[in-house]
């Protein structure tokens, strides 16, 4: 899935302006507000290379899971002292329950279908304890999601030239991104080319799936970065 860009990934969102630190910020004070336990317990589901749980590694004891093993290797690397896991969001299983979960950029639309989104929310929910939280970032609704759009990403650095030019598409209540990429190192030049498949699901889908995991939910319009925030409080 992430083929070619799991090496650049960081590097790439870092010349969007993705501000993990602030998102981070955000992500904290909403735990704090919610929160009804005691402990300070936290896994970061779909956590990629691993940037907004070290963060919230300040606050808490953390650790990831993802199921794209170039990531995990990433995290791995650049944060040694905690814990990854490989797993699919719909059905890995952790002997252990959590304060929080969190499942942030939109992580939870590689599920693509309403029945994985409901089994995915639900797995999430049953690794709570009573009184947990759980903060999900959604990706984008089907009513915001617009075919034909290009967009272009510049990463300008001593040793790395990349740009990647991507376009949407639809199938269905599949949001489609093609993504091309023309990468300059020290070593040479390369292209290369990946396809982003995520499901498009609505505001009432993923109040559904909350309510059908058992938990009481709160949709934050803004959220972290302006997608929006669903917070689920397990009684």
């Amino acid at each position: 899935m992430y083929s070619i860009s799991a090496k650049y990934y960081d590097e790439i969102y870092e010349a969007t302006g993705k501000d993990y630190h602030a998102e981070a910020g955000i992500a904290h004070k909403l735990i704090q507000r919610y929160k009804k336990t005691k402990g300070n317990t936290l896994l970061d589901v779909g956590c990629g290379t691993g940037i907004h749980v070290n963060l919230l590694g300040i606050h808490y004891q953390v650790e990831g899971l993802d199921l794209e093993p170039r990531m995990l290797a990433i995290a791995r690397k650049n944060f040694p002292k905690l814990r990854f896991r490989q797993g699919n969001m719909i059905d890995f299983n952790i002997s252990q329950k959590f304060d929080i979960v969190t499942c942030l950029f939109s992580a939870i639309g590689h599920v693509k279908t309403k029945m994985f989104l409901q089994k995915a929310i639900k797995n999430m929910s049953q690794h709570l304890l009573s009184g947990g939280v759980l903060l999900l970032e959604p990706w984008f609704a089907p009513e915001d999601w617009h075919t034909g759009s290009i967009y272009t990403v510049t990463v300008n650095k001593p040793s790395l030239k990349l740009v990647r030019m991507s376009r949407s598409s639809q199938k269905g209540k599949i949001s489609i991104i093609e993504f091309q990429y023309l990468i300059g190192t020290p070593k040479g030049i390369t292209r290369g080319s990946e396809t982003l498949e995520l499901g498009l699901f609505t505001q009432e889908e993923y109040l559904e799936a909350f309510r059908r995991a058992g938990l009481k939910v709160k949709h934050d319009p803004k959220g972290l970065d302006g997608r929006g925030l669903y917070i689920g409080m397990k009684p």
